[in-house]
């Protein structure tokens, strides 16, 4: 008997302690959760948190708050702890110093903003779903553009919140820094390492073509992303072979596939008498008639890579941090290489991308579309 009694003393015990012990753990666990501690370091406190008091999420007519919880720390017990335990590698990096410095945080912004977009993308943006739902908008109160994208949105299923909606609470980062340090890179080793002889080379970004190499008058441009053949190297000039196509009324432009309007080159009308034609060919979708053409011209060597998949990886970059502004981004296979070039002169206006870059962005495109297989 007495000893029945110990056992039942010792699981109510337990039951107390347990009891009190996860509610310890889980009032912890919440505590984190409030604004004086996500803003109780320096790093949080002086960059996002002054940048999130200017948001709508902080202050509005409605006076309804998103705190920092709301939108990065999930509801349900499992996939908190799931980011709690995340989070502890980011104390780390705070204890290591990584972003202690404005310069320091703002070196690593879009790092670790973009970490964050991916992670609202994998959970089709749950934290933002706790608020805001289709079903409860008032479609008819939002200005035309929203109202339409919205129903659109809610219609397709396939875009989440987070895919147009990423600077709600913090300022938007420099999303083009990573490429534009990979094409700096680049650069510095075409002017290294110029292309060698009879080699294929790609244009870095649109050059100018002169006849010879000390001509001052350019008689053309080649297109960013374009490949030529290099024929002959002088004073740091390279001579090379455009091979491309001419289209029926549009002498002016050579394109690097017939039935394709991938621009290899525009050219002046002193350079068109130098042009050589090759044999012609009937479009059949569009009865146009393409004839191939030649022409040597000169450019600057620095300005050519033969590495292709380094200049295709900056694209590639360009393309995951600008074509995702908007939309779920978009692989090159998706479209055939005409529809890139309406897609990418109706897009780029919505980017931070340079006209040069908007260029090699749809040189990659194109070359790598549904129908333009090598």
């Amino acid at each position: 008997m007495f000893a029945g009694k110990k056992i039942v003393i010792a699981v109510i015990l337990g039951m107390a302690f347990g009891i009190v012990g996860w509610g310890g753990f889980n009032t912890v666990l919440h505590a984190t959760n409030s604004m004086d501690f996500c803003i109780s370091c320096h790093e949080m406190r002086d960059n996002v948190f002054v940048e999130y008091q200017q948001s709508a999420h902080f202050q509005n007519p409605s006076g309804v708050r998103a705190t920092c919880s709301d939108c990065h720390v999930p509801r349900d017990w499992g996939h908190m702890l799931v980011r709690k335990i995340q989070a502890s590698g980011e104390l780390l990096h705070w204890a290591a110093g990584s972003i202690d410095t404005k310069e320091k945080f703002e070196a690593k912004r879009h790092q670790l903003a973009k970490r964050e977009w991916d992670r609202m993308r994998a959970s089709d943006s749950r934290e933002c779903r706790n608020c805001h739902a289709f079903d409860a908008m008032a479609f008819h109160k939002q200005s035309i553009r929203a109202s339409r994208a919205m129903r659109d949105a809610a219609k397709a299923g396939t875009q989440t919140c987070v895919d147009c909606h990423k600077a709600v609470a913090h300022k938007m980062p420099d999303i083009n820094a990573s490429h534009r340090q990979m094409m700096a890179a680049l650069e510095q080793q075409a002017q290294a390492r110029p292309p060698a002889i009879g080699a294929t080379a790609w244009a870095l970004s649109p050059q100018p073509l002169r006849p010879d190499p000390a001509a001052m008058a350019a008689e053309g441009e080649l297109a960013a992303g374009m490949a030529v053949r290099v024929v002959e190297l002088a004073d740091g000039q390279a001579r090379v072979a455009l091979a491309g196509w001419r289209r029926d009324g549009d002498e002016g432009r050579l394109y690097a596939r017939p039935g394709k309007r991938m621009l290899l080159a525009s050219l002046t009308e002193t350079a068109l008498p130098r042009v050589v034609n090759g044999r012609a060919q009937e479009d059949p979708d569009t009865g146009l008639t393409w004839t191939q053409a030649h022409l040597d011209v000169w450019v600057p060597a620095r300005a050519l890579t033969q590495d292709a998949n380094a200049l295709w990886a900056v694209a590639e970059r360009m393309a995951d941090d600008n074509c995702t502004l908007c939309h779920a981004r978009k692989t090159a296979g998706t479209f055939v290489a005409n529809d890139w070039l309406g897609h990418m002169n109706s897009m780029k206006r919505l980017t931070p991308l340079t006209e040069p870059e908007a260029n090699l962005l749809l040189a990659y495109h194109q070359a790598h579309a549904k129908d333009a297989a090598p």
